[in-house]
């Protein structure tokens, strides 16, 4: 199982389109639960980080393979993955994305 968390700022005056289209989610549960499915993932979270310098999405994962579920990920036709894909290109500052280290996971 391999999992990663990534930090990247949101562009500026992008925060509320982000947040709009990432609360829609709890709407679309069918939706996400089905692309997670397709593209091996079993584990996925995002947070917001308000920071002095600007807001952060952070995003947390876990998959079998992350590299098999990137794949998966952007070469989907899925509705929700083609609007996901625009709305991280026009809210998300890509330049700026790192690695969280992670320091523990723990799973039963």
């Amino acid at each position: 199982m391999e999992s990663q968390c990534i930090r990247v700022k949101l562009k500026a005056g992008k925060t509320e389109e982000f947040l709009a289209w990432a609360r829609s989610l709890k709407d679309r549960e069918p939706e996400v639960r089905e692309a997670l499915a397709l593209e091996g993932m079993n584990a996925e979270f995002l947070f917001l980080e308000r920071a002095q310098d600007g807001d952060y999405a952070v995003l947390y994962t876990r998959a079998e393979s992350l590299l098999e579920a990137n794949k998966a990920f952007e070469g989907s036709r899925l509705k929700l993955d083609q609007q996901a894909k625009k709305v991280m290109a026009e809210t998300w500052d890509f330049a700026t994305a790192s690695q969280v280290e992670r320091l523990l996971e723990f799973t039963l």
